[in-house]
């Protein structure tokens, strides 16, 4: 067995000089300190290294089905809009309309400052449902507002709205007497100087499509969707607004929202659309669940309306999505890479600082010998 020790003794790499023969000096010292440093230093940021999350990110092709659907959430603040005149509907190039959606849609009166008000009853703007309006009870010939010849008489409000019509004239239901009894004319003297914070989500199919927020009664006719707003100028209608937040699908880690925090007011009459490119989008974690989502790019275009430009006062969001998907991978260095730095770390230091100290300590030999030589001679 000594023998054998003896043997392996042969095979030490690492020699070890007698204690007599070993010799500290300043400069040894000073660079162990500084290497012991480095290394400290170096093995704290692998460590950070090791221990940060990065994210890996690859693009395929898109291939889930249409038919799948995408939560849109939203919140919205209309500072001269009031709540009772507006409608939520989505429409699409399939013809998966839904008009005047009430699930998951939450209205709140504020201010003109933005303030929460008391919430109020229940009111639609259209009371009796029936698309009517109340007339005015009245004996004597009313006036048809020059819309027909003289001696013509429109005693209710829906006689000087078909005058009008007829006529190709824009009624301004406000200023007719037989119309003070429209209820929209009444919502929008109630509600004067109110505007309204909508909040919620809707469902949209996976195609190109729009959802918006309007005011007035939607309805189709000869496959158009339109809104009834009740003989009044479109271009009485603020919708200024502020979106809060928009997005398509659930959160995750750096998701950025692009249209949040903005703030758009140009006046009345005006139709707001927001161009949206939407992209699928997974979120793979490190335990390998994966969450669903998209991101968007947007582009704005307000338009005023009036002096022959054609439209609707309110917001359009017109959506297209893009037949690639992105995927965001969450990775992170693996424990033996860790270790395997670590090590070159500390033995990577160690050699070069021995090269140092080896080559300062032979210089400071060879000058101090030469010192001593010429002192001699």
């Amino acid at each position: 067995m000594s023998g054998f020790l003896s043997q392996l003794r042969a095979f030490d790499a690492y020699t070890k000089p007698l204690e007599d023969f070993r010799v500290k000096t300043l400069i040894g010292g000073t660079v162990t300190l500084i290497a012991t440093i480095v290394i400290i230093l170096l093995a704290v940021s692998e460590t950070a290294s090791y221990l940060r999350t990065e994210i890996a990110e690859q693009l395929y092709v898109d291939s889930t089905t249409s038919d799948q659907r995408v939560d849109v959430n939203f919140d919205i603040t209309f500072h001269k809009l009031p709540c009772p005149f507006i409608t939520i509907d989505v429409m699409d190039v399939s013809s998966d309309n839904q008009d005047n959606i009430q699930d998951d849609i939450y209205k709140v009166r504020v201010d003109q400052h933005g303030n929460n008000m008391t919430a109020p009853n229940r009111i639609e703007v259209n009371q009796n449902k029936t698309g009517g309006v109340v007339e005015v009870t009245t004996t004597k010939c009313g006036s048809c507002y020059g819309a027909l010849p003289d001696g013509s008489c429109c005693n209710t409000c829906e006689e000087v709205k078909d005058a009008y019509q007829m006529r190709g004239w824009q009624m301004n239901v406000e200023t007719v007497e037989q119309c003070k009894n429209d209820p929209w004319v009444k919502l929008m003297t109630e509600y004067k100087d109110e505007g309204c914070r909508v909040y919620g989500k809707v469902q949209v199919a996976k195609v190109a499509g729009n959802f918006h927020m309007a005011p007035g009664d939607p309805h189709r006719t000869m496959r158009a969707h339109v809104h009834d707003l009740h003989s009044m100028d479109p271009t009485r209608f603020d919708c200024s607004h502020t979106i809060h937040h928009l997005s398509f699908g659930t959160h995750y880690p750096g998701k950025s929202y692009p249209l949040d925090g903005k703030q758009f007011a140009t006046g009345t009459g005006v139709m707001y659309q927001y161009y949206v490119k939407v992209v699928p989008t997974q979120y793979v974690k490190l335990d390998h669940t994966t969450d669903e989502s998209h991101q968007f790019s947007v582009t704005t275009h307000p338009k005023k309306l009036g002096q022959g430009v054609s439209g609707l006062p309110g917001v359009f969001v017109q959506y297209e999505f893009s037949p690639l998907m992105v995927q965001y991978t969450e990775r992170r260095q693996a424990l033996s890479d860790w270790l395997v730095s670590l090590c070159a770390i500390v033995g990577g230091v160690f050699t070069v600082a021995s090269l140092i100290d080896s080559f300062i300590y032979s210089t400071q030999r060879v000058i101090e010998k030469k010192m001593q030589m010429n002192k001699l001679g």
